[in-house]
């Protein structure tokens, strides 16, 4: 609309792509609230409306782009400012907007390997980017943008259970074709590509619990070196992490993944995910580690509230109200939410008989009826035990059934849910989909992890990674109060996002959350002096506490083994 981005012959490519049937409307209003068809059609009208003034312009291939084409083929190289617009960065630590220079697609190894070896001929620095979920703060001068989007190498093997992905594979992707076959992988973000998730830092998932973190993941790795060479490494292989906890270096990526062979686990006919409740964390956190260590169930994290409330609502109105409810009435700090079989269900019981278990059944009514659940019928329920010492005790066990029936919605009601949408077939949509299992079933959630964009809805969310020992739980509690210090000290949303098990309950893998706007400088400010606090905070612990270990440490290692990172060199000495 301002007219900075001028009319081109890939402008007209872009905007004929979408058919405007209106499809990703349906899921990206059940995850944020938005309808991206809304936004094509908009940009249809505005392209017709300038196509009558101004010409539409072939932008002239220079050098170094001809360079590229001439390894790509036509079509897969771009130095068009609507095909680099589409590449911006976002979520980043800067309100700037930035482009990069070029823009590449290459099918394999051998023509990424090509690309490398031109840019380090022209001097200008290449970066590969995969789904582009996580480009932060990463394009900041002239650069060759490398986007592995063409390799869709997609090969199961059922009966020794590996799965061979190239670059262009995302997470969503690959989980569903391993189901189909009985099988599933260890999940990152389900829209994250699955090489970029494990060179990062290892594809971390409630999955990892039993199925371990970076070289426990795959078998084999291509890759393609800074000096343009195709190289294979295997997970025996696999490098240690070469630096140690206190070392607290820069990382810097140290090659492209452009093709995993990575392991594929059976999954089991009598799963169930269940949700256990907590008013205190300090408890949640001893019964997760209790639990890893009695090696029970398949995948398990301990979530905070605030991001549960999230994770579960289709709406922020929702997600306010129900985080309002669980904290204030309920009294719900944080919640485990796990997926275990029938016999691990048993022995869970047994062994922990004073948790409260909130089924995979009980749970999606309690998803679909979260818009209901401020009424005068469920409040009143609420009411009346919000005064106990664990008031979810009541309403998630022997009031659960007479709870369930005050928050149920009917068809009539979900429709009202949407009558504020303006655009009529996409209200049909939502309220005929409403009921899907994609939008309320945890065990498809856990199973893709599907709903982590609902952290977006208000601003983008930058992540604090920690590894820790299980053995002071104190130290969870410490960091957590640190973080939250310096996020109200600078006026910023946070949250504890959640903790997971790993190695037999030994060490746990902790994130927090810090939510800003991107675009906003005065929050950016904000959130640097928070990190700038952080990374001084998180220094002084390694220095004088033990079994805390920056995550900082292991980023662009995720191919790396994390035995040497979280097990050798404590000794200064040695």
């Amino acid at each position: 609309m301002s007219g900075d981005l001028p009319l081109t012959t890939e402008t007209e490519k872009v905007i004929d792509s979408c058919t405007l049937c209106g499809k990703c409307n349906i899921q990206c209003y059940f995850q944020m609230e938005m309808a991206p068809g809304e936004v094509f059609a908009a940009k249809r009208k505005l392209f017709k409306e300038r196509q009558k003034t101004e010409t539409i312009q072939v932008w002239e291939i220079d050098d170094v782009l001809a360079g590229l084409l001439d390894i790509v083929g036509e079509n897969w190289a771009f130095n068009d400012p609507t095909i680099l617009t589409s590449y911006a960065t976002f979520g980043s630590l800067s309100s700037q907007e930035i482009t990069p220079a070029y823009v590449v697609l290459p099918k394999d190894a051998e023509e990424t390997a090509a690309i490398v070896r031109l840019a380090n001929q022209q001097g200008i620095p290449y970066l590969p980017i995969s789904s582009g979920t996580n480009s932060s703060n990463i394009i900041k001068e002239k650069v060759i943008l490398i986007d592995m989007g063409r390799m869709k190498t997609l090969i199961i093997n059922e009966r020794e259970a590996w799965a061979e992905v190239g670059a262009g594979i995302i997470a969503f992707d690959l989980q569903q074709a391993a189901m189909e076959k009985g099988l599933r992988f260890s999940i990152g973000e389900s829209a994250a590509g699955v090489c970029a998730n494990q060179v990062s830092t290892g594809i971390h998932s409630f999955f990892g619990y039993k199925k371990g973190m970076m070289a426990d993941h795959y078998i084999e790795a291509e890759l393609v070196s800074h000096e343009g060479e195709v190289l294979c490494t295997t997970s025996a292989e696999a490098p240690q992490i070469t630096t140690r906890p206190k070392d607290f270096y820069q990382p810097s990526l140290p090659y492209i993944c452009t093709r995993l062979k990575i392991k594929l686990y059976p999954v089991e006919e009598d799963e169930a995910v269940i949700f256990i409740p907590f008013r205190d964390r300090m408890d949640g956190l001893r019964v997760t580690r209790e639990i890893a260590k009695e090696d029970l169930g398949t995948g398990m994290g301990l979530v905070g509230v605030e991001v549960l409330s999230e994770f579960l609502s289709i709406s922020e109105e929702d997600s306010e109200n129900f985080l309002d409810i669980a904290q204030y009435y309920l009294k719900i700090n944080s919640c485990i939410m796990m997926m275990l079989n029938a016999k691990d269900l048993a022995s869970l019981k047994q062994k922990f008989p004073d948790l409260t278990l909130i089924d995979r059944s009980a749970m999606q009514r309690v998803i679909q009826g979260i818009p209901a659940i401020t009424g005068p019928e469920s409040m009143a329920l609420i009411e009346d035990v919000m005064d106990e010492d664990k008031p979810y005790d009541h309403i998630f066990g022997d009031m659960l059934e007479y709870f369930l029936k005050q928050i149920e919605i009917t068809e009539d009601e979900v429709e009202e849910l949407f009558e504020h949408i303006d655009n009529k077939p996409l209200r049909k949509a939502l309220t005929r989909s409403y009921f899907d299992k994609e939008y309320s079933d945890p065990e498809y959630w856990f199973n893709y992890r599907m709903f982590s964009p609902r952290f977006l809805r208000t601003h983008w969310f930058f992540s604090v990674m920690y590894f820790t020992d299980t053995d002071n739980l104190g130290l969870i509690e410490e960091i957590c109060e640190k973080n939250r210090e310096f996020g109200e000290l600078h006026d910023l949303k946070n949250a504890f996002c959640y903790v997971m098990p790993i190695d037999g309950g030994k060490r746990f893998f902790f994130e927090y959350e810090f939510f800003c706007d991107q675009r906003d400088e005065d929050m950016l400010k904000r959130l640097k002096k928070v990190f700038f606090l952080l990374a001084n905070e998180s220094r002084r612990m390694v220095k004088t506490e033990k079994g805390i270990y920056p995550v900082l440490n292991t980023l662009f290692n995720g191919l790396n083994k994390k035995d040497y990172y979280l097990y050798s060199n404590f000794d200064e000495e040695t």
